[in-house]
């Protein structure tokens, strides 16, 4: 697409803006110069090329991410539940972390994680990350949770582009579900009490980092591998912000695949899409208002929305509740109460982050926490979101068996603060809008072997 046209399908959409808001697909032309038009208006945008990395840092990340020595039993690596087998995510309702056996949708026997994994594609993209925001890029400094300090030695350490992506990968070895497990079960795991750990503090996070980080010095392989992705840094002054900032690397490098036939389209194939696909997006930019959300390059606003998800398995922070009906003591719920466990603002309550939507198709079970098992279903639930709510069938959708009694009877306190987008019924073509989300499939994104190492350092099974 020439810059010519480029800037003359924004003109047109600022024009509409300021008559009303976006172009809502009305308007004369063609379908493909009204899909434009909304894109435009939608701020929609080819996708930036992750930030340059040298190969050995990639190298040093690849490992890192596939070594179960990251872990505190060493059974758990960051594939486990980020397997390129499921484009990134395990294929399951909600994760299964320490002791668990096997992987993807067989994977059992491990602690329940209380949130669905999320794909890793085109992470750099991202301001914030995990599915409340606690980690999130403000003003060039990345936010923590409390539990967490960067010193500015580690911060000084990420490469530019990375710094949210790296301060995320430092986290879930912390996290004892995740990946470090108990006391008595581990040396890791006998550290104190960190990030993620009900009263953790700073000091237990920095312990676990320090303890691991000596694990992989104790590598011949690692040190190798450090020393080549950062030449002149001496042994002693390694810190687990080199690890988490090669392991964004790999991630950043490794996952940016876009070569999708709408990211064809937005660079200005004007025969990207089929006619049933352009018809969808049309659809999911026009009548059905999904890009009121899923704007931007992302098909992300990367804000904080109530959809109206019902809620399954352990939950995190949870709302206080009777112990009974006639109780007068009172006891958390398993409700995962979103965002507002980042800010402790009861006006973030159930508010989780917007998804993107790169090869959204092949990343369920949807939602965060993995409620619908069928896209179509999930995409359904934006047509009224209080009835698909009050409606959701558990069984048809999850089959986990320690999860499918797990829904929360908290219909109530979710849909009173649904959000006033959703809150009145739509009519919207639900096929329509979901052959528009395959358009969304990169081609290079349902296999991703070619991401896999043949061994790691550590000598561990990878799988």
């Amino acid at each position: 697409m020439s810059l010519s046209r480029f800037a003359l399908a924004s003109s047109s959409a600022l024009l509409a803006t300021a008559c009303g808001g976006s172009s809502g697909g009305g308007g004369g032309g063609t379908d493909v110069e009204r899909l434009r038009s909304e894109l435009a208006a939608a701020h929609v945008r080819p996708l930036p090329a992750p930030p340059a990395v040298s190969d050995e840092l990639l190298a040093l990340g690849q490992a890192l991410f596939f070594d179960k020595v990251l872990s505190g039993s060493e059974d758990v690596s960051c594939a486990t539940c980020h397997l390129p087998q499921f484009a990134t995510g395990d294929g399951r309702t909600l994760a299964s972390g320490v002791h668990g056996i096997g992987l993807g949708p067989n994977r059992g026997g491990g602690v329940i994680v209380a949130r669905n994994s999320p794909p890793l594609f085109a992470l750099h993209l991202k301001r914030e990350l995990f599915w409340d925001g606690h980690v999130r890029g403000v003003g060039g400094l990345v936010t923590v949770p409390e539990a967490v300090e960067l010193t500015d030695a580690m911060r000084a350490t990420f490469s530019p582009g990375l710094e949210v992506m790296a301060t995320q990968a430092m986290l879930p070895p912390v996290s004892r579900e995740e990946m470090r497990g108990q006391p008595g079960e581990n040396p890791v795991g006998d550290l104190g009490d960190g990030y993620n750990s009900s009263g953790g503090s700073p000091e237990g996070t920095t312990q676990v980092w320090a303890a691991l980080t000596e694990r992989l010095l104790d590598l011949p392989g690692y040190v190798t591998l450090l020393l080549a992705a950062y030449p002149g840094v001496p042994l002693q002054d390694f810190s687990f912000a080199h690890a988490g900032n090669a392991i964004a690397a790999f991630e950043a490098r490794a996952f940016a695949r876009t070569d999708s036939p709408f990211e064809r389209f937005v660079r200005g194939d004007d025969a990207a899409l089929t006619e049933v696909q352009l018809a969808g997006a049309l659809e999911f930019f026009g009548p059905a208002g999904c890009s009121r959300c899923h704007s931007g390059s992302l098909l992300s606003d990367q804000e904080h929305h109530n959809t109206g998800l019902p809620q399954l398995g352990p939950g995190v922070g949870g709302v206080m509740v009777p112990v009974c009906p006639i109780c007068p003591a009172f006891m958390p719920d398993r409700s995962d109460i979103g965002r507002e466990n980042a800010t402790g603002q009861p006006e973030d309550r159930f508010l989780f982050r917007t998804p993107s939507l790169l090869s959204v198709a092949l990343t369920g079970p949807w939602g965060h926490a993995g409620q619908f098992a069928e896209l179509r279903d999930f995409v359904a639930h934006y047509r009224d979101a209080e009835l698909s709510h009050l409606r959701y069938d558990i069984q048809a959708n999850v089959f986990d068996p320690e999860l499918v009694t797990t829904l929360v009877p908290n219909a109530d306190l979710v849909l009173a603060t649904l959000d006033p987008r959703l809150q009145s019924p739509k009519d919207f073509d639900v096929d329509a809008v979901v052959a528009f989300l395959h358009a969304l499939t990169a081609r290079d994104a349902s296999d991703l072997s070619d991401v896999v190492p043949a061994s790691v350092p550590s000598g561990l099974p990878i799988f």
